[in-house]
């Protein structure tokens, strides 16, 4: 028998409870774990599953509205 890290999700899901989403790493090694949980789409420290790490959205272009006379 061998022992594995496994990588569990902290997000919080309401007042009692926790997303129950883990990855098996199949690794000893932290270092490597947690390279493996990247490679799946996790975020690391606090550790988030794909469904709960953030992800950054893009931002439309600021439109700046100029005074001035109608155009026809």
């Amino acid at each position: 028998m061998s022992l594995t890290l496994t990588i569990r999700c902290d997000a919080p899901l309401g007042p009692y409870g926790g997303c129950a989403a883990y990855l098996p790493t199949g690794s000893t090694d932290q270092g490597e774990a947690y390279a493996t949980a990247v490679r799946a789409g996790w975020q690391t420290g606090p550790d988030r599953c794909p469904g709960h790490a953030y992800r950054p959205r893009p931002v439309p272009p600021v439109r700046h509205l100029t005074k001035g006379t109608p155009t026809r």
